[in-house]
């Protein structure tokens, strides 16, 4: 995987989870810096790898989890 140097990291733990398990994975993250009172993005990168239909429903399952969190801010 390749990306910037603040994400290094990242990048490794996600090779080392693939390796563990042959490839038979899938990954969906989402980075987001931001900056002042209006919560303005200075720095992104949305990052997935998997099957699109396993992707989708993730995602799906993601949003139903984030509509049931009745406050503002959401952490698992």
């Amino acid at each position: 995987m390749e990306g910037s140097k603040e994400l290094n990291n990242i990048f490794e733990a996600i090779e080392k989870w693939f390796k563990k398990h042959d490839g038979n994975v899938q990954f969906i993250g989402s980075f987001l810096a931001f900056k002042g009172k209006d919560f303005d993005v200075v720095d992104d990168r949305l990052l997935a790898y998997g099957i699109k239909s396993s992707l989708r429903e993730s995602l799906a399952s993601l949003d139903e989890e984030v509509e049931k969190e009745k406050e503002e801010f959401v952490s698992w």
